[in-house]
C-alpha cells in the first residue's frame, strides 16, 4: 500500500487505529484522518473533512521540514529553563510544533492537514499537544477565529470566560459544570460571526482539572463531571459536552479581588477591545486577514455580547464565583441582568 501524501507534502503512514471517532467537531472544523483523537467530540462527517490528522515517522517529518528555510514563531520556556515549546514557520512547508515527550506536529500551510509523529507514552499526553496547539492552528489557517478563554453552554447558549493562565477558567467552568451546565471548550475558544451573532465551537471533550479541587466537590457534583481519570495533580474529566457551536451570549473576564473580598460582577462599559484583543490565542499567528478577522469579532462582541468582570478575593472560593456568575448569566440570558 502506498502511503498517502498530505496537504503539507509530508508522506504519512497508513491508517493504523483502528478505534476511536473517525470523524469529530472541534475549533469549527470537521476533522479526519488515519489518526484517532479521543479528546474529541465524534460526528457525522457530512463531507470531506476540513483537516485530516495524519501520523507519519519522525525520520519523515524532520527531513521533509530539513529541506525549508524556517524561522522561530515561539519558544517556550518551563522551570529549570528547559524548552517546553516551539513553534517554527515555513512558507512552504507551514508550521512545526514541538514538546518535549508530546512529538513533533505539521500543520500544512492551509491548515488541511495535521501530521504528526506520535511519541511512545500515554496518548492523552501528546492529545494535549495536538489540542492545545495544532488543532486551533489549523482552525486559525482556515479563517476562524481564536479566543484564550474557557466555555460552557447554559440551555443552547454559550457563557464564556477570558483571563491570564492560572487565572481559574478552567475552575470557574467545572464548577459551572458541577451544577449542570455542558463543557463547551477548556481553554480555546474558537469563535466564528454571521452579522453580528457570535458563535462559540466546541473544542475537546476533555479538561484538566486541579485534583485538589475535585476532592472538594460534592459526590453529586463529581459525579457531574463525568468520567474522572487522576493525572498526578492535573486530573482528565470528560463532562457532557455542549453542541458543536452555540451562540455566545455572555462573555466574563476574571479577576482578582483582595484576598478577602467577595464575588462582584459589573459590567465592562464600553466593552474595551484592548481586553478581547489581548485575549487572541496564538497571537504569533498573522497570516492572511487575520487582523480583519479580530476587529470584526472584537466589533461584532462589542455590539451584542454582554461584558463583565468577574472580581472575587482568594478567600471566595470557587463555588461561590460559580454560583454567583451562573446566576448572573442566566439573567443576562433573559435578558434581566441583576
Amino acid at each position: 500500500m502506498v502511503a498517502p501524501v498530505s496537504g503539507n507534502g509530508v508522506r504519512a503512514s497508513p491508517p493504523a487505529d483502528r478505534s476511536g471517532p473517525r470523524s469529530a467537531r472541534a475549533f469549527g472544523l470537521v476533522v479526519g484522518g488515519g489518526l484517532r483523537l479521543d479528546s474529541l467530540v465524534a460526528a457525522p462527517a457530512g463531507g470531506p473533512p476540513d483537516t485530516r490528522v495524519e501520523r507519519a515517522p519522525r525520520h519523515v517529518l524532520e527531513a521533509h521540514w530539513r529541506t525549508g528555510r524556517p524561522r522561530p514563531l515561539l519558544e517556550r520556556r518551563v522551570a529549570g529553563g528547559g524548552v517546553g515549546l516551539t513553534v517554527q514557520h515555513d512558507e512552504e512547508a507551514g508550521y512545526r510544533v514541538w514538546a518535549p515527550r508530546h512529538g513533533t506536529w505539521i500543520v500544512a500551510p492551509d491548515g488541511s492537514t495535521v501530521t504528526g509523529s506520535p511519541p511512545s507514552g500515554p496518548r492523552w499526553r501528546w492529545e494535549r499537544l495536538v489540542l492545545a496547539q495544532a488543532l486551533p492552528l489549523a482552525a486559525l489557517l482556515q479563517g476562524v477565529e481564536l479566543l484564550h478563554a474557557g466555555a460552557v453552554c447554559l440551555g443552547d447558549r454559550a457563557v464564556a470566560f477570558l483571563g491570564p493562565s492560572g487565572a481559574g477558567k478552567t475552575t470557574i467552568a467545572t464548577q459551572l459544570v458541577a451544577r449542570g451546565a455542558r463543557l463547551l471548550t477548556d481553554d480555546v475558544l474558537a469563535v466564528t460571526t454571521e452579522g453580528t451573532t457570535v458563535w462559540g465551537h466546541r473544542g475537546g471533550a476533555v479538561a484538566r482539572i486541579d485534583a485538589a479541587a475535585i476532592r472538594r466537590m460534592s459526590p453529586a457534583q463529581r459525579a457531574a463531571l463525568g468520567d474522572i481519570e487522576a493525572r498526578g495533580a492535573k486530573w482528565h474529566v470528560r463532562p457532557p459536552a455542549g453542541p458543536a457551536r452555540a451562540r455566545l451570549d455572555a462573555l466574563y473576564v476574571l479577576t482578582r479581588g483582595a484576598d478577602d473580598a467577595a464575588v462582584a460582577i459589573r459590567p465592562v462599559r464600553p466593552a474595551d477591545p484592548g481586553i478581547l484583543l489581548g485575549s487572541a490565542f496564538l497571537p504569533y499567528v498573522d497570516a492572511g486577514d487575520r487582523l480583519r478577522r479580530q476587529l470584526d469579532v472584537v466589533a461584532a462582541i462589542a455590539a451584542t455580547v454582554p461584558l463583565h468582570a468577574v472580581d472575587a478575593g482568594r478567600r471566595a472560593g470557587p463555588s461561590a464565583g460559580a454560583e454567583a456568575v451562573m446566576a448572573h448569566a442566566y439573567a443576562v440570558m433573559s435578558g434581566t441582568p441583576a
